[in-house]
């Protein structure tokens, strides 16, 4: 035995001889309490915001499982600002970060806002969850994790700060876990909540982290401590809490519980005692009203007798309760009754009725809304395992029926959410409207719903119908609710507000507008009876509805009433007495079909609204008029950039006697116009330098070979403005196809104005703001990152400048289903080769010419005609294959009578062109004419390889070149068809080889290829 050794404690400043540390190591402090702020002292980064435990996991997929991209879901505006910042937060943690790149995988963002007003943003894996491939870890039983408890007397449960959060993801997983935003694509760097690996993982990695430990053990990320006395408590505890600290696992300092002599895990109350079921369990029963009537009495006996076939006296029990039932027996409920209704409810609340929960078998919810409240059980073998009720708010009662079924099983999840989480959970419902809308989208859901299904998302479930008759349990607890739990219902009922008035503020219609069709609803007598009917709820059969409402039937999962609105879905139901205003407004400016229909439904519905467009359209003189013609030849798409104003296309036109320069953008299909005095180059130029000011210098520029653009002071602009200058085929404008469609676009669209009245700005206006189609926004909105006010009523808060939307994907599956559609009508021409005979299309006439080369350009050729050498499209040549087939005999152009295939005529002796001796001099031609290229005597030592490197000199080539296009363009200032007569003594030296002037110089053609035949 050693000596006793005594130690005063002394309160001066004088140094200390042994610290704290050697204290607890030589057991001579005991610490009486353990608190979150002890354990921060000792452990200061133990409450920090994030951990990371390093070994990256890795998601395996089963890869028959086709990948799925779901679209971007709309987002209310007003929470857009929360939504970026919350993103920011989650980027700055290191769990998520921005993708740029393409991925297979793309899941859905799903926002919940948590009763504290802060936003919850994961991703919707429904999808994903298909293809992964659990590892099935076993979890333990309330069975297993009690037996290690006897004697134990204190406990403490740490919780792990975002637990799933914890563990990084490698490279390939993270690719898989990509989530689809209003502000782009994130992948998750971190396991993130949902996915059907998610809680077995962080199982698997927490228990594996504290195997070696006694006296600790997890469920999920709930980490249990005990100890039979202080000091095997605090051991167990500190080693926990270093190992904690060595892995970097943080905690969540506000669920964290320590020291504690009775602790709720599991579902159970865990204490010195032993263990006992969780109060809030058995609450709803022990809770339950008495019955006031033989129907509520009904009820009661209808659960009891399907739960009592596990008690062998439930018969003898309810007897009592069962005598008033009878026909001949008035209703009379006395203490006889009262006190067996006691003993019927003691034995509903404990074994062998009610069954331990086990974690190895199937669970099933039973949930169920009546008028008053709501009712729901946890079931494993048929035997309940917990039980809940509560009552319905003033504002929940007056929710339509869809809207009450669908917040009992979100009560329900919530309340047995430690029992669910993380695992399949099947779900009995006795609405049958439910189990549809469970599969649709969460965009074609009411807004109230929309709210109930995004809390739901997190949860992995199976919704079921099952007839109300038989769903004993749920049905009588919603009936017989607990009246005193009205916390819950009013945190639900507040937030479920907050979402809806979030989505009424966001609603493209001004207040005024609003209070109009509240009016009109009420007033309309189909509308009054729909709006009944969706409170009270549809029944299954559609017969059941009245006649008036029947059509509305096919919608009923989507309908609700909000605000004294009706709305399928986010859309309003515009009262009959509105509607034809409303087709004017969709039909103002004559945009055509399928973008009025888009218009409209955005904001609109109402049952054969496009059909009805469709006939005012059909029926207008100014939009019969200008219809668009079918185009042919197969289609080379153009490269999608990847930015607004990156690539743009530009063309010339004329209307109503003047000039206009056109530009639209590749990406957001926005259009810009400038009337101008003349077509000169430098007047083109002016006003594109104009519009590049306003919106910036594109990257690259496409344009036909007109001589506005193929100039030298155009090459010089584009050399100085540093932008890529590429042209089309001459001739051939629909390889500038963008412009040329938007030329003909802008033409109807200035002529409908006109003819209807309406100011040509307003139609402008109304284009650059109608929805692309039905998944891409408006171009201006595309472009300018914002939505432009129109004449459309609008909410001022939807015209704040928002993030743009990223495109390319969208309008790349649209090109490629107009191209299928494009080449229905169309076939490709055979490939022409060098010396190859063919015939020239020359004003419907074709001319004999033979092929000198195929150019970089697809499906242009360079030919020689006895006149000169032209680049022509595949298009206007025609293959001849004998020799009498090819005289210079002109023939009709019977193969494309609809077409102006303009082809430049020689004046004159074909043989002999004008020539200039000494320096080359630009030639005067005859306005609308395009002239050929020449045969000039100054220059007989230029080679034929010289003709073969005409493509280098591109920038300043010669009239011949100049699509015909733009001779309309400048045919208001012809003044005579005569050609204009060289100096004879140019024509003295003629050569009999073809010469041709291509880019500004002179080549000579060999005399061989001049000879056709």
């Amino acid at each position: 035995m050693g000596e006793e050794l005594k130690f005063y404690v002394v309160d001066t400043n004088q140094p200390a001889l042994i610290g704290l540390a050697s204290s607890r190591i030589l057991r001579l402090i005991q610490i009486c309490s353990v608190d979150a702020d002890t354990v921060d002292k000792d452990f200061p980064t133990i409450f920090g915001e994030l951990g990371n435990l390093g070994t990256e996991y890795h998601i395996v997929v089963d890869e028959s499982v086709k990948p799925v991209i779901q679209p971007p879901r709309k987002v209310p505006f007003a929470l857009r600002e929360r939504i970026k910042e919350e993103l920011d937060r989650m980027e700055k943690l290191g769990v998520i970060e921005p993708q740029e790149g393409p991925t297979d995988w793309v899941s859905s963002m799903v926002v919940v806002e948590k009763p504290d007003k802060t936003l919850r943003v994961c991703m919707d894996p429904k999808d994903l969850n298909k293809a992964i491939k659990r590892e099935h870890f076993a979890m333990p039983t309330v069975d297993e994790v009690t037996a290690q408890l006897e004697g134990a007397e204190l406990f403490t449960k740490l919780d792990a700060q975002n637990g799933f959060w914890q563990i990084p993801l490698d490279a390939e997983s993270s690719k898989l876990c990509c989530m689809q935003t209003p502000f782009g694509r994130y992948v998750f760097k971190r396991l993130p909540m949902g996915l059907a690996c998610s809680s077995e993982v962080f199982h698997k990695t927490i228990k594996a982290m504290f195997s070696d430990i006694p006296r600790v053990d997890n469920w999920v990320d709930d980490i249990l401590i005990w100890g039979r006395n202080q000091t095997e408590h605090d051991e167990a505890l500190n080693a926990a809490l270093r190992r904690a600290n060595d892995r970097n696992l943080t905690l969540k300092r506000k669920k964290c519980e320590f020291a504690q002599t009775e602790i709720k895990y599991i579902g159970h109350i865990i204490g010195k005692d032993g263990i006992k079921p969780d109060p809030d369990k058995i609450a709803a029963i022990q809770n339950m009203p008495s019955p006031q009537s033989k129907a509520d009495l009904q009820r009661f006996l209808g659960m009891v007798n399907y739960l009592g076939k596990f008690v062998s006296n439930m018969a003898e029990l309810t007897a009592p309760l069962r005598t008033l039932l009878k026909k001949e027996v008035c209703w009379q409920w006395n203490h006889e009754q009262e006190q067996a209704f006691k003993a019927v409810k003691k034995q509903l609340t404990k074994a062998p009725i009610l069954a331990h929960y086990s974690t190895d078998k199937p669970v099933k919810i039973t949930a169920d809304s009546s008028s008053v409240g709501l009712g729901c059980a946890l079931m494993q073998d048929d035997r309940p395992v917990a039980y809940a009720s509560r009552a319905l708010t003033q504002a929940e009662q007056n929710y339509a029926q869809i809207e009450k079924e669908t917040l009992a099983i979100v009560f329900a999840c919530e309340k047995f959410h430690q029992y669910i989480y993380g695992k399949q959970c099947e779900v009995e419902t006795d609405h049958k409207p439910i189990e549809n809308i469970w599969k649709k989208p969460l965009n074609k859901c009411p807004p109230r719903i929309q709210r109930f299904m995004l809390r739901l998302q997190r949860y992995d479930l199976n919704i079921t119908y099952k007839p109300g008759k038989e769903m004993y349990v749920a049905d009588t607890l919603s009936r017989a609710s607990v009246k005193t739990d009205t916390q819950v219902g009013s945190e639900n009922e507040e937030m479920v507000k907050i979402h809806v008035a979030t989505f009424m503020n966001s609603l493209p219609v001004a207040d005024n507008r609003k209070q109009e069709m509240r009016e009109e609803t009420d007033k309309d007598p189909e509308l009054k009876k729909l709006k009944e009917q969706i409170l009270k709820g549809f029944p299954a059969d559609k017969y059941q509805v009245d006649a008036e409402i029947r059509q509305y039937f096919q919608y009923n999962e989507e309908l609700s009433v909000i605000d004294g609105i009706i709305f399928k879905a986010d859309k309003i139901l515009i009262p009959k007495s509105m509607r034809k205003e409303m087709l004017g407004r969709i039909h103002e400016g004559h945009l055509g079909m399928e973008k009025c229909k888009n218009r409209a439904r955005v904001i609109f519905f109402w049952p054969g609204m496009s059909s009805q467009i469709e006939d005012i359209v059909s029926s207008c003189s100014v939009c019969a008029k200008h219809r668009n013609k079918q185009q042919k030849e197969p289609m080379i798409s153009h490269e999608i950039p990847d930015r607004p104003w990156k690539k743009v296309g530009t063309d010339l036109f004329a209307w109503n006697d003047r000039d206009y320069l056109l530009i639209v953008d590749y990406h957001s299909k926005f259009v810009e116009y400038a009337l101008l005095p003349d077509t000169k180059s430098k007047t083109v130029i002016k006003h594109m330098k104009s519009i590049f000011a306003r919106q910036g210098i594109p990257e690259e520029v496409v344009s036909d070979n007109g001589p506005q653009y193929s100039s030298e002071k155009f090459a010089e602009f584009a050399r100085k403005w540093e932008f890529k200058h590429t042209t089309s085929s001459p001739t051939y404008p629909q390889s500038n196809g963008l412009a040329e469609r938007m030329v003909q676009t802008l033409k109807k669209l200035f002529q409908k104005a006109k003819d209807s009245g309406e100011d040509v700005y307003l139609a402008l206006l109304n284009y650059r703001t109608t929805p692309i189609s039905s998944t891409l926004p408006s171009p201006a909105e595309i472009l300018m990152n914002r939505k432009l006010r129109t004449r459309l009523d609008i909410n001022t808060d939807r015209l704040k400048t928002k993030g743009s939307h990223k495109v390319k994907k969208t309008l790349k599956e649209r090109q490629s289903r107009q191209k299928q559609q494009y080449d229905k009508t169309a076939k490709s021409l055979p490939t022409l080769h060098k010396d190859d005979k063919v015939y020239i299309s020359d004003k419907g006439k074709w001319r004999p010419a033979t092929v000198v080369k195929h150019t970089d350009t697809p499906r242009s050729y360079l030919v020689q005609t006895d006149s000169g050498t032209y680049r022509r499209n595949r298009r206007d040549l025609l293959k001849v294959s004998t020799k009498s087939d090819s005289e210079n005999t002109p023939i009709k152009n019977t193969a494309q009578p609809e077409r102006n295939n303009s082809v430049p005529q020689i004046p004159g002796n074909q043989n002999s062109v004008p020539q200039t001796t000494g320096k080359q001099k630009s030639m005067p031609q005859t306005p609308g004419k395009q002239k050929p290229l020449s045969q000039t005597p100054g220059i007989q030592n230029q080679t034929t390889q010289a003709m073969t490197n005409h493509n280098d000199d591109r920038n300043s080539s010669s009239q011949c070149e100049k699509q015909s296009s733009h001779s309309s363009i400048k045919s208001k200032a012809q003044t005579s068809n005569t050609p204009t007569q060289a100096p004879s003594h140019m024509h003295a030296e003629t050569p009999k080889a073809p010469v041709a002037t291509r880019s500004g110089r002179i080549v000579r053609i060999p005399v061989k290829m001049g000879d056709y035949v």
